[in-house]
């Protein structure tokens, strides 16, 4: 019976362990709901992301309390690397509510968007988001590499590795920034960081209970570009006819 368990949602080896699985678990879930409906131009799912990244940013609390008591340094490290992804992944749910609601609604929370025209910001905000998110993220490693080793063994650390785990795990908050822009190529950045995640989860015999959930995020993806080709793009003349936000 243990091994179907483990099977479906990975090694769990207490409560501490169990919470950060459902945590896990519902906030992939949310996040689908989430692009179902941005693909949709539904403004609910920007609530949905920021309650979908609530949720994995809380299950991100190993780096605080399952290592051990931490050290003054690792700790304040940990709420760092804890608080700083928190804020920028939710903020970007955020914004992109805004700018959903300076566009007119054409039914229920349906907002009538149109598509920007491509510039290089708008390539180049979702990758900045990604460094800084994955920057912010290795606080935490670090804090974990000096509970368990100890200051002295930061040398060894393995920096490029884990900013690099960082940047890819930043990369789902940029392409939501991406669609808050109205940039229909950041769908295809959600279907390659679903693709990721799930190797990861491969690697690491997490379960395939999230394997499914990430294959369904990408095809929910795929679905919502598909859906965005129907929107007009906006010309360079024109823009957004303001509407009252309402909340």
């Amino acid at each position: 019976m243990y091994g179907i368990f483990e099977l479906l949602f990975g090694r769990v080896d207490g409560g501490l362990s169990l919470a950060i699985v459902v945590l896990r678990i519902l906030g992939v879930l949310l996040m689908c709901a989430s692009l179902f409906l941005l693909g949709r131009r539904n403004e609910l799912g920007w609530w949905l992301a920021g309650a979908a990244f609530l949720l994995s940013g809380f299950s991100g609390v190993t780096g605080i309390f399952g290592n051990g008591a931490p050290t003054p340094a690792s700790l304040l490290l940990s709420v760092a690397g804890f608080v700083i992804p928190l804020v920028l992944s939710v903020g970007v749910a955020m914004y992109g509510l805004l700018l959903f609601r300076k566009h007119p609604l054409e039914s229920g929370l349906t907002r009538a968007i149109t598509l920007k025209q491509p510039r290089a910001l708008d390539f180049l905000s979702p990758l900045l988001l990604a460094v800084v998110y994955g920057a912010a993220t290795m606080l935490s490693m670090i804090a974990i590499f000096i509970n368990i080793l100890g200051a002295d063994a930061l040398s060894r650390f393995p920096l490029g590795q884990m900013m690099l785990t960082g940047i890819v795990a930043g990369l789902l908050p940029a392409a939501l920034l991406g669609l808050a822009n109205r940039s229909r190529w950041a769908w295809f950045l959600v279907v390659a960081v679903s693709a990721l995640s799930m190797a990861g989860i491969v690697v690491h015999a997490a379960g395939s209970v999230l394997i499914f959930l990430y294959l369904c995020q990408g095809a929910l993806a795929l679905y919502g570009w598909g859906r965005w080709g129907a929107i007009p793009r906006q010309t360079v003349s024109s823009s957004p006819t303001p509407a009252k936000p309402t909340f």
